[in-house]
């Protein structure tokens, strides 16, 4: 395959993509959160979008790597996660060009596969590897933030039963607390002091997080202070409430490690059966991966294996 084609593609496809990402751009971040007024600026100009744009918000939504970046901790503007991406796709096009230069493409099944991974899943791999990486990165921020958020609920709870204010709780939190709650808090209480109104600091954090867990704390919260009545009963029963779906998701995972294990065993066994061939019997397994026929068997072997892990996945999925 000529390397100058899959070269030219290379930046075709960078091209549109960055084409696409740009029309795709409705939302804007601050350095505080997500701007919730040019959210809803975007929506009123629905009607004079093209089709493509709404292809394009239906399939990833407005501002999803914005808020990746912003759950996530990372000091990065989008533009610049975008043009991070966009190097990282031309790097692994080349190096696939380069590579596909020097190899012989097969016949029959091996042959398809060769072209089908050249054209279709580097070039996604070379897309999606950094987004999946931030969207990792947030998930994992997201999970401590919701670990700590019982434990920050109770001591602000025992500051309200001292005698503090609710401002002078939310101190007390993030003196006591460890990174990262402990910076998101220091964050609120910024902004109150910079002149925000206290709920609307509070939604600007839940924003941030993207939890169920701070959206029902925020809710709650904010209804309270408006309204009047025990804030600190009122947080308690919240980190109570937090408490129990943390043990819940702890006993799930405690009853499905069998099944988890089980799945992973049956992955792990042919590869390093293979594996151990190999080294014993060199001239017998020889023909399964010299061979274009041999090669096409592993592809079809590889297939099954996908399919039998999601299909796992599938069965070990419980909603929390």
């Amino acid at each position: 395959m000529n390397p100058m084609i899959l070269l030219g593609g290379a930046f075709v496809v960078v091209l549109v993509a960055y084409a696409l990402v740009k029309m795709r751009r409705t939302s804007s971040v601050t350095t505080d959160g997500i701007s919730v007024e040019a959210m809803r600026a975007a929506v009123a100009r629905k009607d004079s979008e093209s089709w493509i744009e709404r292809l394009m918000k239906a399939r990833s939504g407005p501002g999803r790597v914005e808020r990746n970046l912003v759950t996530a901790g990372l000091l990065l503007k989008p533009s610049e996660f975008v043009a991070a991406n966009l190097f990282f796709l031309v790097l692994m096009l080349i190096a696939d060009a380069l590579f596909m230069s020097s190899v012989s493409i097969g016949s029959g099944l091996w042959g398809l596969f060769q072209i089908f991974f050249a054209l279709v899943v580097i070039p996604w791999l070379g897309w999606k590897l950094p987004q999946m990486t931030l969207q990792f990165m947030a998930d994992r921020r997201r999970g401590k933030l919701e670990v700590q958020l019982a434990e920050a609920l109770t001591l602000i709870a025992s500051g309200l039963k001292g005698g503090y204010s609710f401002i002078q709780g939310l101190s007390q939190a993030s003196e006591q607390l460890q990174s990262p709650i402990t910076e998101e808090i220091k964050r609120v209480i910024r902004l109150i002091q910079l002149g925000l109104d206290t709920p609307r600091a509070l939604e600007q954090m839940s924003q941030r997080i993207n939890s169920y867990d701070y959206d029902m704390t925020v809710s709650a919260t904010n209804i309270q202070l408006a309204s009047g009545g025990n804030l600190a009963q009122l947080l308690e029963k919240i980190a109570e409430t937090i408490r129990d779906r943390i043990r819940l998701r702890r006993d799930i995972a405690v009853l499905t490690a069998q099944g988890r294990m089980s799945g992973a065993i049956l992955i792990a066994l042919p590869i390093c059966i293979g594996f151990l061939l190999n080294i014993v019997n060199h001239e017998y397994f020889l023909p399964l991966y010299g061979t274009d026929f041999g090669r096409s068997m592993l592809i079809g072997a590889g297939i099954l294996q996908a399919i039998g892990m999601y299909w796992i996945k599938k069965l070990l999925d419980f909603d929390n």
